[in-house]
């Protein structure tokens, strides 16, 4: 099997109508054409290919299970490869609230997201925007980025800060702060000196982060040694959007299959059989049509901190469905700015103890998340969300407390009514540890401004 030029069929035929066209009328006769050889029965990518079409694969799996598990042992050894991921998805985080919070933030996105996307997804911590604003201008932009007003330079200052604020990352969140970004609703590549910034960031975490990146070709040089820079620092990873179907040909012509193995391509183009998420400005062009929208999903991969070194602000973020209060797929539960990186030191530690408690008995008001639905019968609770559904036997006492936490009880009343913090051992704290720790319970406070 040649992976390589598995890969760009797949990059083609996702992304090129023309190339769509050419292979359903002569398939072999294409990939010729375009020099590839995949090495793979025409039949299977054949049925690749209509997987790609109606987003469903099972034909592949039922017919050809030897050469997709080919392909999933590939793909699963450059994932187990790969430093980054393993940080992201094996760290210990030394911060027990904040990881405490990020799991039932996940936990309560397995119920709403679709399982596809959720089973292949993990959230970094900390995303730092090294500038405000992009010069990407992408119609589809699932943060509304700005055009580019401002880089943050790497000059003395500014270095001096930026190690700072990566120290104290690291010290607050121990290895999890390697499971992070240098961009937001930015482009890595306007920054002059972006490849310095990296520099330092391995220096201080020992993992080197992937890229996204809309301009690959603006610098094909560039393009070049930074991915081979990355690859030294044990990261293969590059990844690049494709706005036009022009660039995808230029891309193919520029870069080689063999080049471009480690990269993948976000195949954002108005050709590409990609779908967006409905977030951001995807959700005004297809707000009609969502046929280019891809239900239950989101771009924020983002459980954590956003930090602007420009604007010198952080704000805490966690993903969610994209809707009219939420519309770039993500919950903004504060932000605030910071002078220096020990006001920085203080503004953190406000937010933890804001947002990361230890228990539910310390919210104000505890109450059942809106995305669950609860029915009692015959002495089971069954709570059903858009994905999951948990039935459970209750005594009455639970019940009732079921009951209660669809409206909402105060906290002096749950001490009152069900013991609260002395009901240590009783099956109504049980019961509501467990909806805690589910992510099944709201965090999320109405009178809350948003701003320390």
């Amino acid at each position: 099997m040649n992976f390589a030029d598995y890969k760009r069929f797949l990059e083609l035929f996702m992304g090129d109508d023309e190339f769509r066209e050419q292979f359903d009328s002569s398939p072999d006769l294409t990939l010729r054409k375009y020099g590839l050889k995949p090495e793979l029965s025409t039949a299977f990518l054949c049925a690749v290919a209509q997987g790609c079409r109606s987003y469903d694969f099972r034909l592949v799996a039922e017919q050809f299970p030897a050469e997709l598990a080919r392909l999933r042992s590939f793909a699963l050894k450059f994932e187990e490869e790969n430093p980054f991921t393993k940080r992201c998805r094996d760290a210990c985080g030394s911060n027990v609230c904040f990881e405490a919070w990020r799991d039932r933030r996940r936990s309560a996105n397995r119920a709403v997201l679709q399982p596809l996307y959720f089973d292949r997804s993990f959230n970094i911590a900390v995303a730092y925007e090294l500038g405000i604003g992009c010069t990407g201008g992408c119609e589809f932009c699932c943060f509304d980025a700005p055009v580019l007003q401002e880089n943050f330079r790497y000059t003395v200052e500014n270095s001096r800060l930026w190690r700072s604020v990566l120290t104290l990352f690291r010290d607050l969140l121990g290895d999890r702060a390697g499971a992070a970004s240098l961009y937001w609703g930015t482009d890595p590549f306007d920054n002059p000196d972006l490849e310095k910034f990296y520099l330092d960031f391995y220096e201080i975490n020992g993992v080197w982060p992937p890229i996204t990146s809309r301009w690959p070709l603006r610098n094909p040089e560039r393009t070049r040694n930074f991915a081979e820079e990355g690859r030294r620092h044990g990261q293969p990873g590059c990844r690049f959007s494709i706005t036009k179907r022009e660039e995808l040909r230029d891309f193919c012509n520029m870069f080689s299959p063999a080049e471009s193995l480690d990269w993948s391509l976000v195949l954002n183009n108005p050709e590409s059989l990609n779908r967006y998420s409905a977030s951001g400005r995807a959700r005004e062009i297809h707000m009609e049509s969502l046929r280019k929208c891809q239900a239950d999903t989101t771009s924020c991969c983002l459980s954590g901190f956003l930090v602007n070194l420009c604007r010198r602000s952080v704000q805490l973020l966690s993903p969610c469905v994209p809707d009219e209060a939420n519309p770039y797929g993500f919950h903004l539960w504060c932000e605030t700015v910071f002078t220096d990186a020990e006001d920085l030191k203080k503004k953190l530690k406000a937010i933890q103890d804001r947002f990361f408690p230890d228990g539910p008995e310390r919210l104000s008001l505890i109450k059942l998340s809106p995305d669950w639905t609860v029915s009692l019968s015959h002495g089971r609770a069954k709570c059903t969300s858009r994905y999951l559904v948990r039935s459970f036997q209750v005594s009455a006492e639970e019940g009732n407390l079921l009951m209660r936490l669809k409206k909402g009880i105060a906290r002096d009343d749950f001490d009152r009514e069900f013991g609260g913090e002395c009901a240590v051992f009783g099956k109504s704290r049980a019961l509501l540890e467990m909806l805690w720790k589910s992510g099944m319970l709201s965090e999320e406070d109405s009178t809350w401004t948003g701003s320390m």
